[in-house]
């Protein structure tokens, strides 16, 4: 997989799209201990998804497997009471990339929200600067369509290959990043650069690979961790060998942690107690940081952006909440920062109550329904809430949260995004469970802590639908249902049950009753305009299609699919009219790209096809998909040579079955006999086709041909079998209705 860089395609011209970024050389003046900044370093933060600190080994977990981890805080400065501003992962890390609080930055969620452009990013910043910047992130909760991209050249958020609607994978394991990494790396380290790694792997479902053992620990989370800590070492083995190493700041975070049971919490989220909002923090800088050094006031992933900027001789933005660590991290006394947290995911995704909370000298306190008071420094595992026996701590903390919350908040709207099909799939696949309803009911909310029976139900419905025991899931979520009707994700999650069940009629039917009681549903629609296509009912899909777009114009999922029901039906047009919009949004998405150039051919309009197809020839040389559809294209302008090099350049690479079929009747019309039956036989030998038309077909061609090679004579044959009217073309394009399961 290549990174692929942020641009726009102009579909009218042909040849690759170049980005043009001048060469920069930086200085590094040496400064030791006179409070002098360093000028054009390179920034490499790390962020740890669902990374507890009492996990590692450098924080004391005797059965961590975290060496590389635990090297960089020996050799670096390590803060030991670091907090998350919310225990989810694009929030926090909105939080983290901005130095803003959720309150201000205004995501409150996973999937349901977007950065909006006005907010100030560490990425722009450098990148103002002069910085060649790239992020290479692992999961869906951090794809570029959440905003998260802003300031970066690369934005690497290929979890496969191909994928459209992003409907097969909800992440991509540490080995995969750190290989897209390593490639940037070898081609950019002669360049001040900033780079963003994204480490998923300990996320639920808890999968380490089937040969990656942990020696102490028989934890899958641990083994997660574990198996992430390996490939961030090579990723600090990676600046070290291209020279690098001695000149870059590396920050490790995470960016929030795990529940894993404790009071009874699964995952992360639910509540705001410190196994999910407390994370490891670690910073290195060979030779310009102590070594050894912990921090022991605590400190906030917002003050990470002020510190970095800092550090790299910048100021940090105007808007930044946060604080420099500089100071504390040359051995300075400080003070203890109060910390504002928040968690709407109850609300949003179960029809439950938010939770807000501050954490102010050695008090924490917790709004909700049934607030909570912790004394941090007598109770740090929060067994004992204190509210009633501490009544004038509690209305002091109530009225600094408050205040906190007003002023830490900003005055511009936060960016609500619409969530498509496919995003509530992977959402779901990673333990997160629906959307709001768009006309949710004001009433009194339950306190989530009054309802973790529910919550329970539910993940053993996921447990089972995981292990594919889909009776015993479908009455986990029937009765989750009945105790939680309000919210459309519900009525969802049934229905994609039924689905894996094939029990298609069954699955619409419970989104359209979801609708009926939830009509302005942004999620029950989209995932049921995915439902009729599954159904064939086309023009259903299209109706649900149009009321999206007229909710959203810029809603992906919606558009790439009206263009496939429209390419279905033939209208090449109006296909091609919803896959461009399609592209204005997402102008990296190769299999679209594919889609404009197949629609752009069955039009006529071959040399503009064309040059879509020049462009990902460039970006993709070994795609055999990309190839053969390139020499559709110069075949019906009749430029027989670029056809027959272009498939031959890909065969000598990368033989296939088809790549030979296509080139062998190429071959013959232009001529070439003698190749064209080398190639046909080779099709014959090597296809995994069983007995079809098309190999019935090329076997009674091959006779054919090797009569006339053996004669010497005898008319080309014309028009040849892989012609015809454009099979490809008349084929329903394959979407989320055609998917494999995850």
């Amino acid at each position: 997989m290549t990174p692929r860089p942020r641009l726009r395609l102009i579909l009218q011209t042909a040849g690759a799209a170049v980005f043009l970024l001048g060469a920069w050389t930086a200085a590094f003046p040496a400064v030791q201990g006179r409070g002098k900044t360093e000028a054009g370093i390179n920034v490499l933060l790390v962020t740890m998804d669902t990374t507890r600190a009492d996990r590692l080994g450098c924080y004391g977990y005797a059965k961590a497997l975290t060496p590389r981890l635990d090297a960089l805080a020996s050799a670096g400065v390590r803060f030991d009471r670091a907090y998350a501003q919310a225990p989810l992962t694009l929030p926090s890390h909105c939080s983290l990339m901005t130095g803003t609080v959720p309150a201000y930055h205004r995501v409150h969620n996973n999937g349901f929200y977007y950065l909006d452009p006005r907010r100030t990013t560490l990425a722009e910043i450098l990148k103002k600067d002069g910085y060649a910047t790239a992020a290479f992130v692992s999961s869906f909760t951090v794809d570029s369509r959440f905003g998260l991209d802003q300031g970066f050249d690369v934005y690497d958020d290929d979890f496969q290959e191909g994928e459209i609607l992003k409907s097969f994978r909800s992440e991509r394991t540490a080995d995969k990043v750190y290989e897209s990494f390593a490639r940037w790396l070898d081609e950019n380290a002669g360049r001040k650069f900033f780079c963003w790694l994204h480490f998923f792997d300990p996320h639920l479902p808890y999968q380490p690979p089937s040969d990656f053992r942990h020696p102490r620990s028989d934890s899958p989370y641990d083994a997660e961790i574990a198996y992430m800590d390996e490939f961030i070492g090579k990723s600090i083995d990676a600046l070290r060998r291209n020279g690098v190493l001695g000149r870059t700041l590396i920050v490790l975070c995470g960016d929030h942690g795990e529940g894993l049971g404790e009071r009874k919490e699964i995952d992360h989220g639910l509540f705001l107690y410190d196994n999910t909002v407390r994370v490891p923090l670690i910073m290195y800088w060979e030779n310009r940081l102590p070594q050894g050094r912990v921090v022991s006031s605590r400190v906030r992933l917002i003050d990470l952006v002020p510190t970095i900027l800092t550090l790299a001789g910048l100021a940090p933005p105007k808007e930044s909440q946060g604080k420099n660590l500089v100071p504390l991290m040359k051995g300075k006394k400080g003070i203890d920062l109060p910390v504002y947290l928040e968690s709407y995911y109850p609300r949003e995704n179960y029809g439950w109550s938010e939770i807000t909370g501050l954490v102010d000298g050695d008090w924490k306190y917790l709004q909700s329904p049934k607030p909570e008071l912790f004394n941090l420094a007598l109770d740090p595992r929060e067994k004992r809430n204190v509210l009633l026996q501490e009544p004038g701590i509690a209305r002091d903390m109530r009225k600094k949260l408050q205040e906190s919350a007003e002023k830490l908040s900003s005055e511009k709207d936060g960016g609500k995004r619409r969530l498509s099909p496919e995003e509530e799939e992977r959402l779901r696949s990673l333990g997160y469970l629906g959307r709001p309803s768009d006309g949710r009911s004001e009433k009194a909310l339950p306190d989530p802590k009054d309802k973790i029976e529910d919550y329970l139900l539910y993940f053993r419905g996921n447990l089972h639908e995981t292990r594919g025991e889909y009776s015993e899931a479908e009455k986990c979520y029937r009765e989750f249902l009945r105790l939680n009707p309000d919210v459309p994700g519900n009525f969802v999650n049934l229905g994609f049950l039924y689905m894996k069940m094939n029990r298609v009629e069954e699955a619409v039917h419970v989104l359209e009753e979801g609708l009926r009681s939830h009509p302005d549903s942004v999620l029950i629609l989209s995932r049921l305009m995915n439902f009729y296509l599954k159904a064939e009912r086309d023009e259903d899909a299209l109706a649900a299609g149009r009321i999206l777009l007229a909710v959203d114009p810029r809603y992906f999922d919606a558009l790439f699919l009206s263009g496939s029901i429209q390419a279905k039906k033939g209208e090449w047009k109006a296909a091609l009219g919803f896959y461009r919009r399609a592209l204005d949004i997402e102008p990296e998405n190769k299999a679209l790209r594919m889609r404009i150039g197949l629609s752009l051919a069955a039009l006529g309009e071959y040399e503009n096809a064309l040059a879509v197809y020049e462009i990902l020839w460039n970006q993709y040389p070994e795609d055999e998909a990309v190839c053969l559809e390139l020499s559709r294209v110069y075949e019906s302008l009749g430029r027989i040579g670029p056809a027959r090099g272009a498939l031959k350049r890909l065969l000598d690479v990368r033989p296939s079955a088809e790549l030979g079929y296509a080139y062998a009747f190429l071959s013959e019309k232009a001529g070439d006999l003698k190749e064209a039956v080398f190639w046909l036989k080779n099709y014959l030998e090597t296809t995994a086709e069983k007995r079809t038309k098309r190999k019935s077909e090329a076997e009674a061609v091959l006779r054919r041909w090797e009569e006339r090679l053996k004669s010497g004579s005898g008319p080309r044959e014309f028009p040849s079998p892989r012609r015809g009217k454009r099979p490809r073309a008349a084929q329903r394009p394959s979407g989320p209705e055609d998917r494999a399961e995850p």
